[in-house]
């Protein structure tokens, strides 16, 4: 049997404001990824959207945490930890970006926008099987 989850991806989430912390932006790598793509095609009265739908789905499930968990851990273990929510930006290699700033954020997306999408829905799949997954797309 071949192995699919074989790639890295890096994600870098967009986290808010709150009462104890400015907004800023986490880097996370994240191993034991399948990237698929192909396109998506939908209808609505006589206008045809086709769009280029990137697909990651990572079996690293142990760290993965929802975002109300990660926002809940001491900042000093975050690092251990990943989480993904609509809105952040994934590249899908590894890389070493810093992001302290919504420019540098934007910078970001301009600079790997054929080698990264943004995320528009996520579906963690973890139910304490071999299978487990968490899946993230740039279609909603």
């Amino acid at each position: 049997m071949t192995d699919l989850f074989t790639k890295k991806v890096t994600i870098y989430n967009d986290i808010p404001k709150t009462t104890v912390e400015e907004r800023h932006f986490d880097r996370f790598v994240i191993d034991f990824c399948n990237i698929q793509g192909g396109l998506i095609s939908k209808a609505d009265g006589t206008i045809e959207n086709i769009v280029n739908a990137q697909t990651i789905i990572t079996k690293d499930v142990k760290r993965y945490k929802s975002p109300l968990e990660y926002a809940s851990i001491p900042i000093d273990l975050r690092e251990q930890f990943f989480t993904v929510q609509i809105g952040d930006f994934v590249v899908f290699e590894e890389v070493d970006d810093i992001i302290t700033t919504s420019r540098d954020f934007s910078d970001l997306q301009s600079k790997y926008a054929d080698n990264g999408m943004v995320v528009r829905s996520v579906s963690a799949n973890i139910n304490g099987m071999s299978v487990d997954n968490v899946q993230m797309a740039n279609v909603g």
